[in-house]
């Protein structure tokens, strides 16, 4: 029997960044469902230069193209539900059952209420109606989250923007994304995440904010420096009591120790005819947490480990083909290890050393048309000479290179008005797969709906083991102003 002891003890392992395991993508909403962001306001963009002081714009004109504020609003209802009767590889028993059961609201506001100067925040609530599995549940909140009753509401996005010529900084509650292979980088580590059911997110829905302050320097048309300061680093939370992949633990979980940590990197970029260019160095903390259990069984406890991360990634666009490559390099991560192998128990846990971790992902997409695309890539990890630096009760929990394969498909109809997409995703060694295929339809302006089927397929020595053989079928409905 093996028994897996980590930062949640089933989800955030086998569906975490550092897991490299993807959700299937839905129109629908859940953990961040964000509307889009107007144009003007988009992070990457680059800053506009300030007014002519010789040729001032009007004062009303200013006012009347850039003053007026932005509020937008997405609300829907959510049904979500396990539809076959089967056991799972892990020897549990299931029946057809309704798991999601809710009503959505993601609202957004924006506003450039200054020349230069510009704020963003975004929120998003929940209510969990009877038979979605969050009701009745305990009060499970996490940073900037709170619950009364069947309630739950979140602060997401909440930061300040001041452009200063070259110069672009923002301060407050935000997201940072690093790699070139979308959905499944090996540099996509910056971020924490949170997986609630494997319903209706994936890796990019699945980010939380978190405090930072972000510094970016656009040199020439060509070329970009940014850094980042993380003023309190947050940890993936634990999957949630009573969720679809919820494995009770009978070892008490402690959180890590409460002290100051900060995170920072910087990433600097540059262009070439048809290619992107990137290296980057940041100092991080391992997400998910990894756990120490002790000798007696009677505690697991974290082990909030920091390392560095050197990186390099690069595209290439040839005709409708776009190719992908990151490389990481990380110095001073903990491996997931097997202790006491050929006992009556075997316990997966962090490492006793920390060691070092090459990376890569690839991967490429493909325009078929104006309407249809298709994008696949993979992922692997890899520690240089680690089973010579185990102690001898120690073994590796993973092969000798492990990671996960992606692939995405999207084809739309009708102006858009119909989308048809398709999610595949598992493991590199084949012990876990998953398949989503969704329909979605835009009725006007202001109404969508969306039909979604999930499968998954897993072995008993999995991550995936208590998903084995479900097949999920899910309805939304959608109002957005």
């Amino acid at each position: 029997m093996r028994i897996q002891w980590t930062a949640a003890p089933l989800l955030i392992v086998a569906l975490s960044i550092h897991a490299e395991d993807v959700l299937p993508k839905s129109a629908s909403d859940s953990s961040s469902d964000m509307l889009q962001l107007d144009e003007e306001f988009s992070a990457d963009i680059k800053p506009a230069k300030q007014l002519s002081k010789t040729e001032p714009e009007p004062e009303a004109d200013f006012y009347t193209r850039h003053l007026a504020k932005k509020f937008t609003f997405k609300l829907n209802q959510q049904v979500y539900s396990q539809i076959h009767h089967h056991v799972t590889a892990s020897g549990v028993e299931k029946t057809p059952t309704i798991e999601d059961n809710r009503l959505n609201l993601n609202i957004k506001y924006q506003n450039l209420f200054a020349a230069g100067w510009s704020f963003q925040a975004s929120a998003q609530a929940k209510l969990y109606w009877p038979s979605d599995y969050e009701h009745g549940s305990p009060n499970q909140s996490i940073d900037m989250e709170g619950r009364v009753d069947e309630l739950e509401a979140r602060l997401n996005e909440f930061y300040l923007t001041k452009n200063l010529d070259k110069h672009t900084f923002k301060l407050g509650r935000q997201t940072i994304v690093w790699g070139e292979a979308e959905g499944n980088s090996i540099l996509d580590t910056l971020n924490t995440t949170e997986f609630r059911d494997l319903s209706i997110i994936e890796i990019e829905d699945a980010r939380l904010n978190q405090w930072l302050l972000v510094w970016d320097f656009f040199g020439d048309e060509q070329q970009r420096l940014s850094s980042f300061i993380n003023f309190d680093p947050q940890f993936n939370p634990n999957t949630r009591i009573n969720s679809p992949a919820y494995v009770p633990v009978s070892v008490p979980l402690t959180g890590p120790d409460d002290k100051t940590r900060f995170e920072f990197g910087t990433r600097w970029q540059w262009s070439i005819e048809h290619s992107d260019l990137a290296v980057m160095a940041a100092y991080l903390f391992e997400n998910p947490l990894r756990y120490e259990v002790a000798p007696d069984l009677s505690v697991a406890k974290a082990n909030d480990n920091a390392y560095w991360l050197l990186g390099a990634s690069a595209n290439r666009a040839i005709g409708k083909l776009l190719l992908k490559l990151d490389l990481a390099f990380s110095h001073g991560v903990l491996a997931d290890t097997l202790v006491a192998p050929g006992g009556d128990y075997v316990f997966s846990h962090a490492s006793s050393v920390r060691s070092e971790q090459l990376g890569f992902s690839a991967g490429f997409e493909y325009a078929l048309s104006n309407q249809q695309s298709i994008s696949l890539s993979a992922l692997a990890r890899h520690f240089p000479g680690l089973d010579e630096s185990l102690r001898a009760n120690e073994t590796s929990a993973n092969d000798d290179l492990f990671g996960s394969w992606l692939m995405r498909y999207s084809h739309s109809f009708d102006n858009n008005n119909w989308v048809l997409s398709s999610t595949m995703n598992g493991s590199l060694n084949g012990d876990r797969v998953l398949i989503s295929g969704s329909v979605s339809y835009s009725v006007n302006d202001h109404w969508s709906l969306l039909t979604q089927v999930i499968t998954t397929f897993a072995d008993k020595n999995s991550s995936f083991a208590i998903l084995d053989k479900d097949v999920r079928l899910g309805f939304t409905i959608s109002y957005s102003n």
